[in-house]
């Protein structure tokens, strides 16, 4: 299904929307996709939203994670928000504490949009 992104250069932020489905390969295809954009500097935070797609994981999506956030690390200097529906919940923290273990220790799982606004620093009401 869909992924879409909007970059607020005022807010210093990326908002990713996904829409039902999603699989690894695609959510990897839209962090490239942003660290490219030009509008995109890497000190902006990412919320990644979740609240309205879905993911099953499948046995590489986890080494295919971590190897696609070592690759872009320096792309993406600030923290990351992966905003999630309840039943996701458990999955995105195990999906933090796997970038951690990666070496990249500014990613934080929620599933309240406020305090995923809150944590990443920004002020203004979402989209």
């Amino acid at each position: 299904m869909a992924i879409n992104y909007i970059i607020y250069p005022d807010q210093r932020y990326v908002h990713i929307h996904a829409v039902g489905p999603q699989k690894m390969p695609e959510m990897i295809a839209t962090v490239d996709m942003i660290a490219e954009d030009p509008l995109f500097d890497s000190s902006y935070c990412v919320i990644f939203d979740f609240l309205k797609g879905d993911y099953k994981a499948e046995l590489r999506d986890g080494d295919d994670f971590v190897a696609a956030l070592k690759r872009r690390a320096p792309d993406f200097q600030n923290r990351i928000a992966l905003l999630v529906p309840e039943h996701l919940h458990a999955l995105g923290k195990l999906y933090s504490v796997l970038a951690a273990v990666g070496g990249f220790d500014r990613m934080n799982c929620f599933a309240d949009p406020e305090k995923a606004r809150t944590w990443c620093g920004i002020t203004s009401a979402a989209p």
